[in-house]
């Protein structure tokens, strides 16, 4: 595979096709996730919480992370491109862009980010001048926390070309409209979780 797919798959899948593959990577990552404890508070946040919810939670949690920015996405398109604009494109391709974070699920095997964070706060919200972590366990969590990032940016190039080809669109027009649609996807989605975290928790 060439490393330019990485970025922009969407040439050769799209439609439903790539509508099936990104509800198998939403299945892979909300059952993995369960297992983890890999939650995604918002369309592109991730956070280890060490709580158990039931499977349902985060199956329903992809969904919102994926329809949301879907149809806020879609509506951007219409109003910018002067083509076409198949749903099934948009939604499609949106779905299959998740794909960075299955990986992200299966970090959250790793206990050391729950170790740093515990440590972290007992020293300096609880004081506690006795609290210790292993080298190792440091490394690990910073380690991880650098892959998240890479992740991160890799999810938002990958989105960004779905628009990008759904839509038609080019240059300024085309990044302008995506980052306001990000912006307001990361709010609506962050707004949804935490409504559905007091129904599940």
């Amino acid at each position: 595979m060439k490393p330019s797919k990485l970025f922009n798959p969407f040439e050769e899948i799209a439609g439903a096709k790539a509508l099936f593959f990104g509800f198998v990577v939403m299945l892979i990552t909300g059952l993995t996730g369960y297992f983890s404890f890999t939650h995604f508070p918002d369309m592109i946040s991730i956070k280890y919480i060490p709580e158990y919810l039931p499977l349902s939670y985060y199956f329903v949690q992809q969904v919102v992370i994926w329809l949301i920015p879907s149809l806020i996405f879609y509506v951007f398109a219409l109003i910018g491109s002067s083509s076409s604009v198949r749903v099934v494109d948009i939604f499609g391709t949106m779905a299959l862009a998740r794909f960075p974070y299955i990986i992200a699920a299966v970090l959250g095997f790793s206990g050391s980010m729950k170790r740093f964070g515990d440590y972290l706060m007992a020293l300096f919200m609880e004081h506690d001048t006795t609290a210790t972590i292993s080298t190792f366990d440091i490394v690990t969590a910073i380690v991880v926390m650098f892959l998240m990032l890479l992740l991160t940016v890799w999810l938002v190039a990958l989105m960004y070309n779905a628009f990008r080809i759904s839509s038609n669109l080019k240059g300024g027009k085309a990044v302008g409209l995506f980052i306001a649609g990000l912006f307001i996807s990361i709010i609506a989605t962050m707004l949804v979780n935490i409504w559905l975290y007091g129904l599940w928790a």
